[in-house]
């Protein structure tokens, strides 16, 4: 008698141990808390991005939850295809690309700091309106200006002249459509084509690299 009902009290303990481990999986879903894969600019410069990005992180993780825990759905990877789990995920799906549009400025923004460029910096680059794909001519454009500016004089250039400054100057220009050599050497052929380009947006076509010549010629 004594071992049946030992036997009797183990089959009602592991009954309501079964149910509480099924009560702890609906309320605590494996790895739910939304992680970035990457590094993120927690110094942003805009406060209010950075804030929205962590509610909106917030608003997923508690979305995530709550299917699971109401409805028995894991919306990451679903294992039904019915009316409700599709509703479900396109929460999900729709929750998920704000934090990722949030992120992804972010990202970008940590990446450029990495690189040693400044909150002022990633301000001008996100006013010209530029991809990330642009990332590249940004920093170009950015090296062309931040050189002439260190020393105008210097800069404005004369036949002879040999630099790297040169060198990104004519492969502006190449782009723009003059072709010329791209060998970081200031020759005729290079002051031509500055001159042709004055003269083509009504500046004073002297072939010198001025602020105002610099301008135009960084345009889009």
């Amino acid at each position: 008698m004594k071992q049946i009902i030992i036997a009797l009290l183990s089959i009602i303990v592991l009954i309501l141990g079964f149910n509480l481990y099924q009560n702890y999986k609906r309320f605590n879903v494996p790895g739910v808390e939304y992680v970035s894969s990457q590094i993120i600019d927690k110094n942003y410069h805009d406060k209010n991005i950075l804030l929205s990005y962590y509610q909106a992180v917030e608003e997923l993780n508690g979305y995530v939850r709550m299917q699971w825990s109401s409805n028995s759905i894991d919306v990451r990877n679903p294992k039904d295809d019915d009316q409700d789990t599709k509703i479900a995920v396109a929460g999900y799906t729709k929750l998920l690309g704000v934090v990722k549009f949030y992120e992804d400025n972010l990202i970008q923004s940590a990446k450029m700091k990495n690189q040693g460029l400044s909150n002022i910096d990633i301000i001008a680059f996100e006013d010209f309106g530029c991809e990330k794909s642009e990332y590249d001519s940004f920093l170009k454009k950015k090296f062309l200006v931040n050189t002439f500016n260190n020393n105008p004089e210097k800069y404005s250039l004369k036949v002879g002249d040999y630099s790297a400054f040169v060198f990104e100057l004519q492969k502006v220009l190449v782009k723009k459509g003059y072709n010329i050599p791209v060998d970081g050497l200031f020759r005729d052929i290079t002051l031509k084509a500055i001159g042709e380009f004055e003269q083509k947006n009504n500046l004073l076509p002297d072939g010198k690299v001025d602020e105002v010549m610099l301008n135009y010629l960084l345009r889009d």
